[in-house]
């Protein structure tokens, strides 16, 4: 059995320690047929950088001895193409800049990153004959542009791979977005980085470039700086270039035999709802799982031989709540905050394959550029396609929860009520089908609206609300809008695979809204009809009776105004 590569981004260091590893080498046949300058997006812990490093294995002169070692069990090593071995490559990352001590810090990091790679692959190749002089200045573009010389007068040729372009870029775009137009547009720093990267590939110098990053956003900025790379992200052909799909998920499950520990359905089936739904072109049917979060769960399985108390591993929920806050930057919390609430899809609209920062404030195309960009972060995803259009939606679980974490925040309920107190209320609710304390929690926390937060207030909003409180116990599976045989459920509670034993009751529940100034008995009574007649019909769904073991109670919820609420329990 070999080892599990949870966190490991080195193509070689998998391969040597024997660890498991998807293959995506047929990708490179499929790369080598397009044009020769690519750019490539997705989005984080989807395995972008173990995919370089494999490409800098497999096109690097250095390991033309080694082809058979590193990649004769696979794919492209029964298919090795006129290309293997053939290059000298420098591999270039950003990960490491520094954002947050003023523009000076932020291009020495810069200068001393690109220094020390450079640096560190004249070394490397002992067929380059340089003096060592001439590349003593840490200045990135002097330093790439010498390297481009040094390269020319070898009379070879380099593949260039830069990983995390954008990773310093996204951090300053939110604290700083006079110093981010500053390095980027007109003249700045950056850009004349890549302008040198052109002049290379111009030269003939640079043969092939492959960059990767989460956004288009600096790729936009830097104009005419950038405008010889192909923006690939969005190919019917490499869909599941980057990610895990169903056969492969299947593969791996079957060799650490995790069917072994737990019910192998349940698995498939929470795996699916929790890490699965992106789709990266409107033409594909599949969908793929995000990497990092199957072999987070296959790690942690692998060692306890049962399901782990968390999910979601906490590293990517850093990672997803630093790309949240990146995207709420570029839009009003409301419309972001009716997105979610509103828990439908978004479209019909075409994805921007380009878009700079000045386009996600202002211009006739604000709102799809936003929208794309979430799309291209993750958060959101394509589900359905109607010729060039696509209608997109929160692609799992996982994300779902991100969302709702805003929400949580957003409405202040951490101000109000300590998580503790929500909790013990959700566990009577779960386990005693006792509902009393959580609604008062939850009139409570309504009370607490600001006449802003009033405005675009609907039932929607009523739903979200007391999801974030039930978000906080997070025992209960949350399906909102839950398709059944006789329309969408507002909210359905459910036991999860995991925790069978903490949850002794489902739920359905019916949420309406009356405007304070609209309440009457009679709008009541009305409202509490409409609620239970939806209620009953759900639940002669067979979809519902059969999707779990525990008892279903059926509880209809209307809000009035913001200081009231009227619940109630059908039998």
């Amino acid at each position: 059995m070999k080892k599990i590569p949870y966190g490991e981004s080195n193509y070689k260091e998998i391969v040597n320690n024997n660890m498991y590893y998807i293959d995506k080498t047929k990708y490179i046949e499929i790369l080598e047929k397009m044009p020769r300058f690519q750019f490539f997006i997705r989005p984080r812990r989807f395995g972008k950088s173990l995919f370089l490093s494999m490409l800098e294995t497999y096109y690097d002169v250095a390991e033309k001895e080694n082809f058979e070692k590193y990649f004769g069990e696979f794919y492209i090593g029964k298919n090795k193409t006129e290309e293997a071995n053939k290059y000298l490559v420098l591999r270039l990352s950003f990960a490491g800049v520094v954002t947050d001590q003023g523009k000076e810090e932020i291009i020495k990091s810069i200068d001393e990153a690109i220094y020390n790679q450079i640096y560190a692959m004249l070394k490397k190749y002992a067929s380059i004959e340089y003096d060592d002089i001439r590349i003593k200045d840490k200045n990135a573009v002097s330093t790439l542009n010498t390297f481009i010389s040094i390269i020319k007068e070898n009379n070879q040729k380099i593949m260039l791979l830069i990983d995390e372009y954008d990773n310093f870029a996204n951090g300053l775009m939110i604290k700083d977005e006079h110093m981010y137009k500053e390095l980027v547009q007109t003249d700045g720093y950056i850009k004349s980085f890549y302008k040198e990267i052109k002049e290379g590939t111009a030269e003939g110098v640079i043969a092939k470039v492959f960059i990767t990053g989460v956004s288009p956003i600096l790729l936009d900025d830097l104009t005419s700086g950038a405008n010889i790379f192909e923006n690939l992200t969005n190919e019917y052909m490499l869909n599941s270039m980057m990610g895990v799909t169903e056969k492969e998920l299947e593969e791996l499950v079957e060799h650490y035999r995790l069917g072994d520990f737990v019910d192998r359905n349940d698995l498939m089936s929470m795996m699916k709802d929790l890490y699965n739904g992106y789709r990266f072109n409107l033409k594909t049917i599949e969908t793929i799982y995000n990497t990092g979060m199957i072999l987070y769960l296959t790690n942690k399985m692998n060692m306890n031989k049962e399901y782990p108390d968390n999910m979601l591993d906490d590293n990517i929920k850093t990672d997803y709540g630093k790309i949240r806050v990146l995207a709420q930057n570029f839009e009003s919390k409301d419309e972001l905050r009716s997105m979610i609430e509103e828990d439908k899809l978004v479209g019909p609209l075409e994805i921007k394959s380009r878009f700079g920062i000045d386009k996600l404030y202002k211009g006739t195309e604000k709102d799809e550029n936003f929208i794309s960009l979430l799309y291209y972060l993750g958060l959101l995803t394509i589900k359905e396609a109607v010729g060039r259009k696509v209608y997109l939606g929160i692609p799992n679980y996982s994300v779902k929860m991100m969302y709702w974490e805003y929400l949580f925040d957003n409405y202040k309920i951490g101000l109000q009520r300590k998580s503790r107190e929500i909790t013990l209320a959700v566990e009577k609710m779960r386990k005693d089908a006792n509902i009393k304390e959580i609604m008062e929690i939850y009139k409570e926390v309504r009370k607490e609206l600001s006449n802003r937060d009033l405005t675009f207030y609907n039932e929607m909003t009523s739903k979200a609300i007391f999801i974030t409180l039930l978000f906080v116990d997070g025992f209960y599976m949350l399906e909102s809008e839950k398709e059944t045989r006789n329309g969408y459920s507002d909210l359905y509670l459910k036991e999860g695979v995991t925790y069978k034993e903490e949850v002794n009751f489902r739920y359905m529940l019916e949420f309406k809204h009356i405007k304070e100034g609209d309440y009457t008995k009679e709008k009541l009574e009305q409202k509490k009809k409409e609620a239970t007649e939806q209620l009953k019909k759900y639940i002669d769904d067979y979809k519902i009776k059969e999707d779990g073991e525990k008892p279903l109670k059926k509880i209809i919820i209307i809000t009035i105004g913001k200081n009231d609420i009227f619940y109630q329990e059908l039998n």
